[in-house]
């Protein structure tokens, strides 16, 4: 029970101590502490983990501190009182210190600390235990000025071992960087290791500063600078407000946001009973105004937010869901054409084979009209036969049977030999195919000579396909610098548009016009082509200065050196 002459001397305590306004000092202690206190016991209610807790244990002991040093001001229950409370404050300091080490792991690391963390936090801790038990952090009372003497020396221990804790807060923050690879939760950690610093770094900093002045200077009124310490929390709330809000942290939604602005709104209330004057709760009160209307549209927008974010997850994993069935259905239809092209290659190589025999005369003397038929016959065929083997093509891309037989052949003799083959066939077109080499080396490319002569006459059928009048010539160069050999195919023929060419190497893709001069093609025969190319570290490119001026196809191997 506080009697009259113990209130006198409260008010006589009090502004020996201090020139601070009496409001001021309850507003720094008891807004800021229940504030901290009722947002972690809402998020400890909404989802009781280990973080919740480890949370709910800083705001808790934040609290008490905050009470103690309250108690430890106004001197409520007399000196005895204060002694004892000025006596263990410095435990509670430590320890808020300690579970704001915890909390931070937590969080990082989703795991309770680690024994050997444990115990040296508890090591750090014992000097401050000790000389608080035995009563050595105070050596008296000054009645003059109405405050515990304090023995300097633990006083910077206690502070030394704050500074430590705080290090090791960094540390973990650091290493939650380094090892989480998602982008999110990075943001995550930095938000709530620099929220937890802020809040530390503002008590340690007032503590460390009043310690200073106590011990090496003659200010008045030292202790007026340790309440600004107190104000750090709610910049750990307001961060921890933010993670909730927008990453869903402690997995709770739109209820988190809803709290932090409730905790705001009711800070910027108490100052009401702050300030004195008219004006100041004027400022106040439209200020408050002003933070419950942009709350109001503050949870409205995450609202919205949360469930489009929502709305965006289900579609997400109706997309993934869908995206698998797709993945399965692609490898059925790549098995099925690849067991359906086996199957009728059979038969078209023996069409093939009887018609050749039929033009031979191995059957006797056909009538014209009839050898006619039978090379119409022998041409599809021979169509067919080169589209199966596309099919086939792409099916063992896709599903990864693509073989490769590495070996060291020489480039240019073996696209001269290809440019031989061809020049009846261009000469039957009316067309001139011409060879030309220009290499400073050997021409030695190491690859799959069968694939790479697949390329050249896949290049080489296109184009003769698309150049109805004209020439088609062939050169094959070489790069030194760059370590290239380069197969250039140049045609007169139809050439491409800028956007055809984008375009031009996905499966079944055509040039625009490419129909007006041929109908047969497939749109599959540059996609194999440099598909293989690409997987013997070469490549195929195409240019065109336009329709009706001709193509240059350039196919490039790494030379050998």
């Amino acid at each position: 029970m506080i009697n009259l002459e113990s209130l006198i001397n409260l008010q006589y305590c009090y502004d020996t101590l201090t020139q601070i306004p009496i409001q001021v000092l309850v507003y720094s202690h008891i807004p800021t502490a229940a504030f901290a206190l009722l947002f972690s016991i809402f998020i400890f209610i909404k989802n009781r983990t280990l973080i919740s807790s480890s949370l709910l244990s800083v705001s808790f002991l934040f609290a008490l501190w905050c009470f103690l040093d309250l108690n430890a001001w106004f001197s409520f229950m007399g000196v005895s009182n204060t002694m004892f409370t000025w006596s263990i404050i410095d435990i509670v300091g430590v320890l808020f210190f300690l579970f704001s080490f915890r909390f931070i792991y937590t969080f990082i690391c989703n795991k309770e600390v680690p024994v050997y963390l444990v115990l040296t936090g508890f090591i750090l801790a014992i000097p401050t235990f000790v000389t608080t038990i035995f009563g050595l952090n105070l050596s008296g009372f000054d009645a003059t000025y109405c405050e515990a003497i304090e023995n300097s020396t633990i006083t910077q221990i206690t502070v030394t071992t704050q500074g430590i804790i705080l290090v090791g807060i960094v540390v973990i923050g650091i290493i939650g960087q380094i090892k989480v690879s998602d982008r999110n939760r990075k943001i995550q950690n930095f938000l709530a290791t620099f929220g937890v610093l802020m809040f530390l770094g503002f008590f340690f900093t007032a503590s460390f500063i009043v310690t200073l002045l106590i011990d090496f200077t003659a200010v008045e009124y030292p202790y007026n600078y340790e309440i600004y310490g107190l104000f750090g929390m709610p910049i750990l709330i307001v961060f921890l407000g933010y993670l909730i809000a927008r990453f869903q942290a402690f997995n709770i939604k739109l209820a988190g946001a809803q709290a932090l602005i409730l905790g705001l709104q009711s800070l910027v209330s108490a100052l009401l009973f702050v300030v004195k004057s008219p004006a100041s709760q004027a400022v106040v009160a439209a200020t408050f105004l002003f933070a419950a209307i942009a709350g109001y549209f503050l949870v409205r927008s995450v609202k919205k937010e949360i469930k489009q974010r929502e709305e965006l997850q289900v579609l997400t994993e109706k997309l993934a869901t869908a995206n698998d069935r797709l993945k399965e259905l692609d490898k059925l239809k790549s098995e099925f054409v690849s067991i359906a092209s086996h199957q009728m290659r059979s038969p078209l190589t023996s069409m093939r084979g009887y018609a050749s025999m039929l033009l031979d005369g191995s059957y006797g003397n056909i009538p014209e009209k009839a050898k006619e038929a039978i090379q119409r016959i022998a041409d599809s065929s021979a169509f067919m036969a080169k589209m199966i083997e596309n099919y086939l093509n792409v099916s063992r891309i896709e599903s990864g049977n693509m073989k490769y037989e590495l070996s060291d052949f020489n480039l240019k003799l073996e696209t001269e030999k290809v440019v031989d083959d061809k020049r009846q066939e261009a000469m039957k077109k009316g067309l001139l195919l011409t060879f030309k080499s220009n290499l400073s080396g050997q021409g030695i490319v190491h690859a799959d000579i069968g694939k790479t002569l697949e390329i050249v006459h896949n290049l080489l059928n296109n184009a003769l396909k698309y150049t109805p009048r004209g020439t088609i010539d062939v050169l094959v160069h070489d790069d030194q610098k760059k370590k290239k050999i380069y197969v250039d195919i140049h045609d007169s023929g139809i050439g491409m548009r800028s956007e055809d060419i984008a375009k031009l190497f996905g499966k079944f893709e055509r040039a625009e016009n490419a129909n007006t001069v041929n109908i047969t093609g497939t749109g599959l025969g540059l996609y194999v082509a440099r598909t293989m190319a690409k997987a013997m570290k070469g490549e195929i490119t195409a240019m065109s200065e336009g329709q009706d001026k001709g193509s240059t196809f350039r196919f490039e191997l790494p030379m050998m050196m």
